[in-house]
């Protein structure tokens, strides 16, 4: 019986313990910050609704339209494409056959040019990649967000050309994002339909029965940045006529693009 009420009788010492030891530490707490604080007027008590935002808008948006980043290496399209005649699937290799359209190997550039224009500068930092058993860090231009899934090899295999979203890349001096990417964008080709004709037009190719022709071998650079891309008037423009004959229509339900 003496035992047990001398149990009981420490409950309150504990309790005034615990209490001291909260009080203490509290006190140390507001000391430090005010040791970190040298004025009060330092003390930022605002709700930040116009924090600076990112290059995208918000961290899940789209890259923006017009973006052109200097490349490690100063690749010439026009020069590729118009006067040697690449295809776009030969150096973005897995456009027809994977979401990713790829960029080529090291070795795939020095395949040419081991023997073409070794002497140039931008040929020479390709080589010291190549020398160093290292990639080239391409800057990338065209990003979408991460709940957006877009398969090239799905638009590719459907006829969908490059320059259709892309815009007349075998013209760029320095390649930017010619579209806006956003959903409105995306959407508005598939419900009114994609024009192959328009899209062998931004091509810069014709087709002809004997197969495709280069429209035009002038080199001089797109002028300005186009302000929506080619095909946003023109599927507007379908819109009165989304029916025609020749207008290739697809699925625009959500799952189409977020699945």
């Amino acid at each position: 019986m003496h035992t047990s009420w001398r149990k009981w009788a420490a409950v309150p010492g504990l309790v005034a313990l615990v209490a001291a030891a909260t009080a203490i530490s509290a006190w140390k707490g507001r000391a430090q910050q005010a040791a970190a604080t040298p004025a009060a007027a330092a003390v930022d008590t605002t709700t930040r609704l116009n924090a600076p935002r990112g290059p995208w808008g918000y961290s899940g948006g789209s890259s923006a339209q017009g973006y052109s980043p200097v490349q490690p290496i100063l690749f010439p399209h026009p020069t590729h494409v118009q006067q040697a005649g690449m295809n776009c699937l030969y150096c973005h290799y897995s456009a027809n056959k994977s979401p990713d359209p790829g960029l080529p190997a090291v070795g795939t550039c020095m395949g040419c040019h081991m023997v073409v224009k070794t002497q140039s500068p931008e040929i020479q930092k390709v080589a010291k990649y190549w020398n160093d058993k290292k990639p080239i860090p391409w800057v990338r231009i065209h990003r979408l967000p991460k709940y957006v899934h877009f398969p090239h090899m799905r638009h590719v295999n459907a006829g969908v050309t490059c320059q259709s979203c892309h815009g007349q890349v075998q013209k760029m001096a320095q390649v930017f994002q010619y579209a806006s990417l956003n959903m409105g964008w995306c959407v508005t080709c598939h419900v009114n339909g994609y024009d192959p004709a328009k899209g062998d037009v931004a091509s810069g190719y014709t087709r002809t029965a004997a197969g495709w022709t280069l429209a035009s071998n002038g080199l001089s650079p797109l002028p300005t940045l186009p302000g929506g891309g080619l095909l946003v008037a023109d599927a507007h423009a379908q819109g009165a006529t989304a029916t025609a004959p020749g207008l290739k229509k697809a699925r625009y339900d959500c799952a189409s693009c977020h699945y």
